[in-house]
Parts: structure tokens; C-alpha cells; sequence
């Protein structure tokens, strides 16, 4: 039987009315451009006062609309809808930022709008199709798979769908050289190339002595001076979203000192007072004087080479990097972030001192 609004004269509250004998309640609520009403019936509570019954049709109407706002189990809700949610939980760091972007860029056009239940692996092969015919870089094409299926894990969580679509989809990854030939003189190569550099200069110093620890870009330009602590700093903005602590040579330690200012990041422009962005032309620099191709990417691939040609272990590679899941000894272990980036550090300086 059709509910009709007239059986339910008594206003409770915005969106929710009663019966005259305060028994069943009736809401009705719009949201998203839909309209939703139902009934909570009560009228089986013949011990429950007024009050009580008043005060649970009140929570269970916040619960419903909570429910209708989260997606859970509605079947309506769209993969643009839900992934605004998910990102919305994410941390807010550089990663985040720029997996939202992918998706912008190149997901929500080819399948956004589809409701996240009707998404088959079809669907997200599209999406890697046309990321192919505009000749994105297949390291690019692969964020496709580190946004979705994280994304439709959640969905399974929420019971929205019972099977991850992005599941057993493979992206065939151009084979690019991790190991490094002789990378121990290589390494000291570039060490001398940046201590000559930037003899007269600590602040370029400091940024490239932390590249040379194997830190990222983003991780360098990101650090901020209440993260510099005794002999270590604090990396918050990292790949994988965690909190990691690093070791801090004393060096870079002695040259921070050299310029430290009253900025919030360490890195701040000295002519415009904001955090700077850009050092490729310092980074060409180094390339002209090394006389060859490289790359502060390419300086993390030295620095692992250099520390596997010495024994160190893997697990202390990984720490150092910020890597938080190697292999499957990571599943009993834990990362050591602290330790690795001291070994690396320490192995370093015995290389280029040698």
C-alpha cells in the first residue's frame, strides 16, 4: 500500500513525520537529485514510551541517510560519485593529488558516469586502450591499476560488488635497467660532480647530498624545518602515504645550518620567499658536468646498485629507499626506515672516501 502523507500529521522534524499516535513514522528526503521516502514502523514497540520511539526513528533516519550518502548498497552510486568519497579518505599528499588528476584526466571521461556495479574489466581495459592511442608513458598507464583497484577493494568492503574488475589485468611494463654496472664508481663519480658544484652553495648542497641518500623529488622539496630533528628527519609526504623517520648525516646536518631560515619548508626560494618546484636547471648542471644523462631517478638506481654490489641486505635497500613493501619478508619483518637509511648513509661515505 502506497504511503500517503496525510496519515502522518505530526512533524517530528525536517524530513520526518508521525502518525497521530506516534507509532509510525514516515520520511522523505532528497539527495543527489533523488528523491527517497519510507517507513519506519514501530508500532510492534508496545513497551517503548513516545520518547523512545521518537528518538530511534530520529537515529534510524540519520542511519538511512548516512547510508544513501556513502554509497552502501546503493546501486545507483557512479564510479565518479564513489571515487570522490574514496580520494576524500586518502592522505593528503603529493600522490594522492596526483592519482586524482589521472583520473581526472583520464579515467572519468571513459567510464565515470557507469554505475560502479555494471563496471566489468572490459570497461577498465578501455580505459587503457585510449590512455595507449594518445601515447601515455606505460609507467603513466599503470596508475589506471594503483587508483582502481584500491578503489574497488573498498567497493567489495562495502558490499557494493563481489568482484574486483581490475583483477588479472596486465600491463606489459617496458624492461628498464635497475641494476647498475659498477655502480660503486659511479656513485662516487657523482658524489665528487655535486661536491664540485656546489662548494660555495649549502643550500644546493644539502638538496642533493639528500637526493644522493636516495630521496625523491617531491620528498626533498616537501621537507619542512620541524621535521629536521638529532640526527634524523621526519618524511611525511611520501609514496605510500606513511610517516617514515630517516637517518640525517651529520654533513647535510652541518650544511642545513649554513642557510637555515625562518621559513616553513627547508627548501624555500631565497628571491621569492615560497617553497621552489623546479631544479632542473641545477640538475642540468650536474648533467654537464658529469658530461652524461642524469636524473635524481636515475641517482636512486645508483645508490641501491652501489649498496647490493656491497651485501647489505634487502630488507635494509628497501628501508633505505622508503620502499614499505619489498618482498614477502616484509610480512614478517618490520621496515626499519631508521636503521636502512643509516647503513646506506654510512656505506656512502665509505665508498666515496675510500
Amino acid at each position: 500500500m502506497a504511503l500517503k502523507a496525510a496519515d502522518f500529521p505530526n512533524k517530528v522534524k525536517d524530513n520526518l513525520w508521525t502518525s497521530k499516535e506516534y507509532k509510525k513514522f514516515f520520511y522523505r528526503f532528497m539527495y543527489e537529485q533523488k528523491r527517497y521516502t519510507g517507513l519506519i514502523d514501530l508500532s510492534e514497540k508496545t513497551s517503548w514510551g513516545k520518547k523512545d520511539r521518537i528518538s530511534f526513528a530520529e537515529s534510524e533516519l540519520a542511519r538511512i541517510k548516512d547510508e544513501k550518502k556513502h554509497g552502501v548498497l546503493n546501486d545507483k552510486i557512479t564510479l565518479n560519485q564513489f571515487m570522490e568519497k574514496h580520494f576524500a579518505l586518502l592522505p593528503d599528499t603529493t600522490w594522492t593529488k596526483a592519482k586524482k588528476s589521472h583520473y581526472k584526466r583520464y579515467i572519468k571521461p571513459i567510464i565515470g558516469n557507469k554505475a560502479v556495479v555494471s563496471i566489468r574489466q572490459l570497461h577498465i581495459k578501455e580505459t587503457i586502450a585510449d590512455q595507449e592511442s594518445k601515447g601515455l608513458a606505460i609507467r603513466t598507464i599503470l596508475q589506471n591499476i594503483e587508483i582502481l583497484s584500491p578503489a574497488f577493494k573498498e567497493a567489495i568492503a562495502n558490499r557494493l560488488i563481489v568482484h574486483n574488475p581490475t583483477d588479472g589485468i596486465k600491463i606489459k611494463r617496458t624492461k628498464t635497467k635497475k641494476m647498475v654496472s659498477n655502480a660503486s664508481d659511479e656513485l662516487v663519480e657523482i658524489y665528487k660532480a655535486i661536491m664540485e658544484e656546489f662548494s660555495n652553495d649549502p643550500f644546493y648542497l644539502a638538496l642533493y647530498m639528500f637526493a644522493l641518500q636516495g630521496r625523491r623529488k617531491s620528498e626533498i622539496l616537501n621537507l619542512k624545518w620541524d621535521d629536521i630533528g638529532d640526527g634524523y628527519y621526519i618524511l611525511r609526504n611520501t609514496k605510500s602515504g606513511e610517516v617514515q623517520k630517516i637517518f640525517l648525516p651529520e654533513f647535510i646536518s652541518g650544511e642545513l645550518e649554513k642557510f637555515k631560515m625562518d621559513t616553513e619548508y627547508v627548501f624555500t626560494s631565497r628571491r621569492t620567499g615560497t617553497r621552489i618546484v623546479n631544479i632542473e636547471k641545477t640538475t642540468e648542471k650536474l648533467k654537464n658536468r658529469l658530461g652524461k644523462s642524469f636524473s635524481l631517478h636515475y641517482l636512486r638506481n645508483v645508490i641501491v646498485s652501489a649498496m647490493a654490489e656491497s651485501g647489505l641486505d634487502a630488507i635494509y635497500l628497501s628501508g633505505a629507499l622508503g620502499h614499505s613493501d619489498p618482498n614477502t619478508i616484509t610480512k614478517y619483518l618490520t621496515m626499519n626506515y631508521l636503521k636502512g637509511s643509516e647503513l646506506a648513509s654510512g656505506l656512502i661515505d665509505k665508498v666515496v672516501k675510500r
